[in-house]
């Protein structure tokens, strides 16, 4: 089920005090997907897919979000209430690659890094999103 479709546009600029997406502008186009919905005691890994595709609405918003997930993950979180570890993160480009977003809890700093191993999309999660990249 599509939960939310939307353009999202960022332009590397930050009045309010709080980190940019990435100092550089970018636009994307994203679908929130909500996979499975807990019933019967039965709960689901990765209840939801967040799919990405750069959206190049000018040449200078050309920035990719592979070295800029975190970020992006996090304000996507916080606005639509996501659990950032339980989402499946997908970028379309000439491949498909997904991630999840792990915390790296061994380093004690003021700031959260993260682990962020991307791959290809194994068949089964191609399955379960492949109706929603027709119009992407």
């Amino acid at each position: 089920m599509i939960l939310h479709d939307f353009i999202y546009e960022w332009d590397g600029k930050s009045m309010d005090g709080e980190k940019p997406v990435s100092w550089w502008p970018g636009s994307y186009h994203v679908k929130i997907i909500r996979l499975g919905i807990d019933s019967q005691g039965i709960s689901y890994l990765m209840p939801f897919a967040v799919i990405l595709k750069n959206a190049r609405i000018n040449p200078t918003m050309n920035t990719s979000l592979k070295n800029y997930i975190h970020n992006f993950a996090e304000k996507i979180s916080r606005t639509y209430h996501l659990d950032m570890e339980k989402t499946l993160w997908v970028e379309l480009d000439d491949t498909i690659q997904v991630t999840r977003i792990h915390p790296d809890r061994k380093l004690p700093q003021a700031t959260t890094m993260y682990s962020i191993p991307w791959r290809p999309i194994r068949p089964n999660e191609l399955k379960l999103i492949e109706p929603y990249l027709a119009d992407m």
